[in-house]
């Protein structure tokens, strides 16, 4: 049998179990992360005949955090190389290379074929 005090007692104990799991949370949630610079992508594919580079003649650009995508095709087998990412790909005849690497360090870096020695335009990434 349950007193008045006992079922007292009880009740305030649910009431307490209750409005601790309806209560709001004290603490907001983290913010979403701004997506704007992360959603950015440099894309630039290049050709590689007899040596010549043809693709893009300028400086590539990236904003920092934005993810680059290089392809290189070659008609010999080489070595792509961005400077400074240290990111490589191997070239080999009639085949696309992709390089992809997120731009999180700022600076001017070189892109080259290494065996050839021919260089594609610089990464700029601010």
């Amino acid at each position: 049998m349950t007193t008045a005090r006992g079922f007292g007692l009880t009740l305030l104990a649910g009431a307490a179990l209750l409005s601790a799991c309806t209560a709001p949370p004290t603490a907001e949630p983290p913010a979403p992360q701004a997506e704007s610079s992360a959603a950015s992508v440099v894309s630039a594919d290049f050709e590689v005949i007899g040596g010549q580079v043809r693709g893009p003649s300028e400086r590539l650009q990236a904003p920092l955090g934005g993810l680059v995508r290089l392809t290189v095709r070659s008609d010999e087998a080489d070595e792509l190389h961005v400077h400074g990412y240290d990111k490589s790909a191997q070239l080999r005849p009639g085949e696309p290379a992709t390089v992809e690497f997120r731009a999180d360090i700022p600076g001017v870096f070189e892109i080259e074929l290494h065996h050839s020695g021919s260089a594609l335009p610089s990464l700029v990434v601010r």
